[in-house]
Order: C-alpha cells, then sequence, then structure tokens
C-alpha cells in the first residue's frame, strides 16, 4: 500500500509544521533549562537531608524519595529528547538518528540498528528535521502496531538521488482496511508524506500483512 491522499494546501500545511516545530522547540528548550535543573537543585537538597540517625522507615522513604526524582529526571529528559533532541542541530541528521535507534532498541525483545552510506554532510536545517521527524513517526507506529523483533533504519546517497531514507521492519503488516480503521496510523503515515513532499521529495509505502512494512523517503538531486 503505497497511496495516500495528497497535500490539497501545502502552503497552510508547510506553516503549520514549522509552527509545530517551534512550539517543540520551546518546550524542549523549558524541560531542560527549567524544570530539568529545578529537579536537579531538588535532588540536591534532598541528599543533604541523609542522616545516619535515620530510622529503618525514614531512610526507606529517603531512598523511596531519591529513586522518585531520578525517574523524574529521566523523564523530563526523554520528553525533552522527543520533543527536539540537541544532537540534530548540535551534529545532524546521521547522528540523531543513531542516537534515536539507540534509545528505541529493547535488548531481547526489538533490535532497530542505524545504517548510513552518506558523508555525514550537514543538510538545511528543514530538510533534517522532516527526516528526523519521519523517522520517528514510523519508529513510533512499529512499536505500538507492528510486533516487530527489527527494525532497520537506513539512510543512503545514489546516483540519482541526493538522499534515499529506508525503515523497514520485521513486523505484523497490515491490510488497507486496517489502515482504515486506524486514525492514528493513517494520521501519522499521511504527516510523513507531506513531510517528504514538502521537501520535493517521493514517499512510498509497501506493507504485506505476515511480511512487515517498508517506508521510503527519496530526495532528487
Amino acid at each position: 500500500m503505497s497511496d495516500l491522499p495528497e497535500s490539497t494546501d501545502p502552503i497552510r500545511t508547510a506553516a503549520l509544521l514549522e509552527g509545530q516545530e517551534e512550539e517543540r522547540q520551546r518546550l524542549a528548550r523549558e524541560l531542560h533549562d527549567g524544570i530539568g535543573q529545578l529537579l536537579m537543585g531538588i535532588r540536591w537538597h534532598i541528599d543533604q537531608l541523609a542522616d545516619a540517625s535515620f530510622t529503618e522507615r525514614q531512610r526507606n522513604s529517603y531512598q523511596e524519595l531519591q529513586q522518585l526524582i531520578l525517574e523524574t529526571i529521566a523523564t523530563t529528559r526523554q520528553v525533552a529528547f522527543d520533543l527536539m533532541p540537541s544532537v540534530l542541530s548540535d551534529f545532524g541528521l546521521e547522528a540523531a538518528l543513531r542516537l534515536l535507534c539507540e534509545r528505541v532498541t529493547r535488548p531481547g525483545s526489538l533490535t532497530v540498528e542505524f545504517q548510513s552510506n552518506g558523508k555525514n554532510q550537514r543538510l538545511p536545517e528543514t530538510v533534517e528535521i522532516h527526516l528526523y521527524r519521519i523517522v520517528q513517526e514510523a519508529l513510533t507506529n512499529a512499536l505500538k502496531y507492528a510486533q516487530a523483533s527489527r527494525i532497520e533504519v537506513r539512510l543512503s546517497e545514489t546516483d540519482i538521488y541526493q538522499l534515499v531514507l529506508r525503515i523497514v521492519d520485521d513486523g505484523i503488516g497490515f491490510s488497507v482496511e486496517e489502515l482504515t480503521q486506524r486514525a492514528q496510523v493513517r494520521s501519522g503515515l499521511r504527516n510523513m508524506k507531506l513531510r517528504a513532499e514538502l521537501l520535493g521529495g517521493r514517499f512510498h509505502m509497501e506493507s504485506v500483512q505476515g511480511q512487515g512494512t517498508s517506508i521510503e523517503v527519496s530526495l532528487s538531486r
């Protein structure tokens, strides 16, 4: 299955996606610089409360509070990363995708592998953001619905295309009928296609029940 509705208003769509990215960046900064730093301060003050004279009950409560703060800090960092990973702006698309795949991997149950034959050269910011979001959306769908044990994300250059992005999973796949019943998946696929179109690229998807799904975005030279 590869046909999704065409964008009827690309200018409005581009403006909407740009606004969403600006909001993501703002929220990510607030989480990292605001809430993140506040949580680190709370953790420091909690550490100062440690007392050798604690009763066993007090010691247990103290340790539970420490663990809760650590989990909250980790969750805050994860949310900030999902909104806008700093590695994308600092080091580029390849580094960001490699880290994303590492974070999504679940040892023993899911392997997400990143491959690239590119030169790790920086692309225009808009291109990097749209391609990153396409991979992020594809991985989210695969994790929720595909029941995959392996996902491959490949970034390559060819003689014909400036860039080819492929996301392939070995999951259960789906039919067109199933897709129409899953509004969230349908919406996510449409957004991926729109992002590819906004870059002047080509979006193609194939899925076979029992054989997995592949998504390909290609940008012409």
